[in-house]
């Protein structure tokens, strides 16, 4: 294992790259699965209640979870954000635009390594996120360069309606001629929901993707009924010094376990990855996930492969598994920028003994500025 400070874009562009993008990139415009509480996480809680059969517990986690990160993403419209912006000058829409700007930043350092790779013409982001932050900054960057020669493939067929299929993932855009005479493939980034997409449905058995759809899952004020539980619930997560104890003073009304039925009934059809474990009921998401853990597998098995990973904890237990048979290869090199001091010691202790695995620290909190501007940058 090896500590840096930047990864040298010179020395990776010509091998198969690969990125692995979590929550902490869309921080500041979604939340991620952090808690206030001591080495804690709606991951780390939603398992413990789930193997201590605090069943009243998990389920209001996870409405907690569906309040504060999934309904969130769905409604989240980039046009409205930059109005508000315009009109408000507020802070925090300039907070969460610059998210966006920074995954643009991103998607153009992918561009010029893609481009640049012969060979490969294409990188691959696989992300654990729900929203749609690369698609929106994509557009954006169409907006700014209607000549853009750069694809986001996110594995789609459709006009009206999209459908996904990973074997999409291996096409790529031809750009030819008048008269067919020279014929150029445009570069690409893959872009694979590993943990499914917040926008993502079953029709007739496709998974169908639409952007457009912001429609809660659930009907209008049905948390209200559990907004007490809901807010103490949300103090103890906030408190750095609550404990996992404090959880049970948590007061349940009598038609808790009536809204808690009809909660899991919606919840449930959601073709999204929990953060404890995979939850997929539908056969037809059963299949995708496990063709974008193969497909993702696949890549990184390849020689001389590259795996970049920002803003991704290890909690999940598949993921983390797969990779670490992945280093296996000993061509693959994986990249992991942690966020402060105390994630380099937990991410060192987690790969101790990987000899390809280097972990990537700042003097600075290593945010996505600062992993845009100083540690996975183009050459200058």
């Amino acid at each position: 294992m090896e500590f840096i400070e930047e990864i040298n874009i010179n020395e990776i562009w010509q091998n198969s790259v690969n990125l692995l993008v979590g929550s902490g990139a869309s921080y500041g415009l979604f939340p991620t699965l952090a808690t206030a509480m001591d080495g804690e996480s709606i991951e780390t809680l939603g398992k413990y209640f789930e193997d201590s059969g605090k069943n009243d517990l998990k389920t209001l986690l996870f409405m907690y979870y569906y309040e504060s990160c999934i309904g969130p993403v769905t409604v989240f419209d980039i046009e409205n954000e930059k109005s508000c912006f315009e009109i408000t000058q507020s802070t925090n829409s300039r907070k969460r635009l610059n998210v966006i700007e920074n995954y643009k930043r991103l998607l153009k350092t992918l561009r010029g390594v893609a481009s640049k790779n012969k060979s490969q013409l294409k990188s691959n982001i696989f992300t654990t996120n729900y929203d749609s932050c690369f698609v929106c900054a994509y557009e954006e960057l169409l907006l700014e360069q209607p000549n853009l020669e750069f694809n986001l493939n996110d594995g789609t067929k459709g006009f009206s309606r999209k459908f996904l299929e990973v074997r999409n993932f291996d096409t790529f855009e031809v750009t030819s001629s008048m008269f067919g005479n020279n014929r150029t493939i445009t570069p690409q980034a893959n872009l694979v929901h590993l943990h499914g997409s917040a926008y993502w449905s079953l029709n007739q058995q496709h998974i169908a993707v639409d952007y457009q759809n912001q429609e809660s899952k659930f009907v209008p004020n049905f948390f209200d009924n559990v907004r007490a539980e809901l807010n103490i619930m949300e103090a103890v997560l906030n408190s750095p010094q609550s404990t996992r104890d404090d959880f049970s003073h948590i007061p349940f009304d009598a038609a808790f376990s009536d809204i808690a039925r009809q909660f899991w009934e919606t919840y449930e059809k959601l073709p999204i990855v929990n953060p404890t474990k995979w939850k997929f009921h539908e056969t037809v998401f059963d299949e995708h996930y496990y063709q974008m853990l193969r497909f993702m597998s696949y890549e990184l098995e390849k020689q001389d492969s590259t795996l970049v990973v920002f803003g991704f904890s290890f909690a999940d237990e598949h993921l983390t598994n797969l990779i670490k048979r992945s280093l296996g290869n000993k061509t693959l090199t994986m990249y992991i920028c942690c966020f402060d001091a105390e994630t380099v010691k937990e991410i060192a202790g987690m790969f101790e003994g990987f000899n390809n695995v280097k972990i990537v620290r700042n003097a600075k909190l290593l945010d996505f500025n600062v992993f845009n501007n100083e540690v996975f940058k183009l050459p200058s």
